[in-house]
């Protein structure tokens, strides 16, 4: 069984945890989500791992329990929700990741979130140029980033070494946002839209948005 850190540990980073954080907004933008019912879900996954490194996370999640990548992508929107992606094993690369980051900490292994364009990364935090992708569940060096990147790319963004770079739990919270943000668009979901307008207009980085989010927020009125 893995250990379990404990909750003031040393991967616990920022004043909330990454899943409450993802939870929180679920539960604004959708009904009867149930946090708790998330948390003991992700305590079961880091409890039933059987080797706690980043390699036994990854065996457990993709191989035994079979998370994955859902071919719809940000077209279905229950794949942007962590208490929906833990419940159907599918989700969107930065919510898979969201999962594994969260086991990692649970059992003491340190797993930082990449904020590649177009594709959310994890890696290992103990070993330099150990990346996983957390649709296919493959582990990857940098040259294998690179390859996968160019093939998203397609030569529209060129590469660079600053895509490998680490970021910290909020930068993640705020990606989620981005990707909400532009689901919203697509769909045409004016009150979800305004909703998640206030909550990035909340967040320090982003407090230039607030104009934005006053003009959104018309449709409540």
């Amino acid at each position: 069984m893995c250990t379990r850190e404990h909750a003031d540990g040393p991967y616990r980073t920022g004043a909330t945890p990454l899943d409450e954080a993802a939870l929180a907004l679920a539960a604004v933008l959708r009904p009867h989500v149930d946090t708790d019912e998330a948390i003991t879900a992700l305590d079961a996954l880091a409890g039933d791992c059987s080797s706690p490194t980043f390699e036994g996370i990854r065996r457990h999640l993709y191989e035994t329990i079979g998370f994955a990548g859902d071919p719809a992508g940000p077209d279905d929107p229950r794949n942007s929700f962590l208490d929906l992606v833990l419940a159907r094993r599918v989700g969107l690369p930065i919510l898979l990741a969201t999962v594994v980051m969260e086991v990692g900490r649970r059992v003491g292994v340190p797993v930082l979130g990449v904020n590649m364009p177009m594709h959310f990364l994890v890696r290992d935090g103990e070993r330099d140029g150990a990346y996983l992708d957390p649709v296919s569940g493959r582990v990857l060096d940098t040259a294998g980033v690179r390859a996968l990147f160019e093939a998203m790319a397609e030569g529209r963004l060129p590469w660079t070494e600053r895509h490998l770079r680490t970021v910290p739990n909020r930068h993640v919270v705020i990606r989620m946002l981005t990707n909400l943000q532009a689901g919203y668009q697509r769909r045409r979901d004016p009150v979800r839209l305004a909703l998640v307008a206030r909550m990035r207009a909340a967040v320090p980085e982003l407090a230039q948005e607030a104009p934005t989010a006053v003009r959104l927020s018309a449709v409540f009125n």
